[in-house]
């Protein structure tokens, strides 16, 4: 039997808690693998549907889903300058909402609002909205 399956098994013969779900995904997540966090996530939301930061986690978790718009074809450029300084800076931004724009920070801030009202004046050409966790 696999680790994972036995963690996840002597999880559910306990009575668990939120805390014990979030510490589970958070060593499922340092193994390097994240099917078996979401999964973990989506049991303990179901548990603790109010639970928030059972929720933030299980949002942050969910894939991602990339959607085309054909009529904004060529509209947006290069954004490799954003998603660099997300990787040179990141961590220094952890639980926060970054907006970016040609590779440069607009705003960082814990409410996401704030972040797209310093984006709003921006052509919306190179503008990334991010928002950073960690675990």
């Amino acid at each position: 039997m696999k680790t994972g399956v036995a963690r996840r098994l002597d999880l559910e013969s306990q009575n668990p808690t939120p805390e014990s779900f979030l510490e589970e995904i958070h060593t499922i997540i340092n193994s390097g693998t994240l099917r078996g966090a979401r999964e973990v996530a989506e049991r303990g939301l179901a548990l603790y549907p109010d639970h928030p930061e059972l929720q933030r986690v299980h949002y942050a978790l969910r894939p991602f889903e990339v959607r085309l718009r054909p009529d904004l074809r060529g509209f947006y450029l290069d954004q490799s300058p954003n998603y660099e300084w997300l990787k040179n800076n990141g961590s220094a931004y952890f639980g926060k909402w970054v907006g970016l724009d040609r590779g440069e920070l607009v705003m960082a801030s814990d409410n996401c609002e704030e972040v797209l009202e310093a984006l709003r004046d921006r052509d919306g050409r190179c503008t990334v909205i991010h928002h950073i966790i960690d675990f």
